[in-house]
């Protein structure tokens, strides 16, 4: 089973930020378990939308850079905080700031999670970089990204 847990990415600033969304809905398979008769989102998972937004950031930022055969894989989660339980019905603004990118080694992000204007979640993610050497999941990995950014607004940030 594949989680995909974040529903749009509103803007990405190359090499610095990213901002996307994630609706928690009654209908998500989680909460046939998570847990019955009283419904929250995991933590886990809400760090889950953090790590994948800020892998989009980094993967399109290696890719603008002419990295186009890495692959972002999270290596580490520092200080990770829950603030505040996750509903149906709440929708998650996540944020994830660029805090260290050395785009030959490693990447470190500071991300939240933030409902109605409260702290749900926030910490540091650290990612490493892999080589992507089948020309098959090098464009699929392409694809994914493209298609997780059609409708992003997209700055260069110098």
């Amino acid at each position: 089973m594949r989680f995909i847990l974040l529903d749009r990415i509103d803007e990405l600033a190359i090499s610095r930020y990213a901002s996307g969304v994630k609706c928690v809905s009654m209908t998500d398979d989680i909460f046939n378990h998570h847990f019955p008769g009283y419904p929250i989102m995991p933590g886990s998972l809400i760090m889950e939308g953090l790590a994948q937004l800020s892998g989009v950031l980094f993967e399109y930022s290696l890719l603008k850079k002419g990295h186009t055969h890495k692959r972002a894989v999270l290596t580490l989660v520092n200080r990770m905080k829950f603030r505040r339980v996750v509903v149906p019905g709440d929708k998650l603004e996540y944020k994830s700031e660029v805090k260290v990118f050395y785009p030959d080694e490693y990447a470190v992000a500071t991300v939240t999670a933030m409902c109605d204007g409260e702290l749900c979640a926030e910490g540091e993610l650290m990612y490493g970089f892999l080589d992507i050497l089948d020309s098959r999941l090098k464009q699929t990995s392409l694809e994914l990204i493209e298609e997780a950014l059609k409708n992003t607004k997209i700055t260069t940030i110098e």
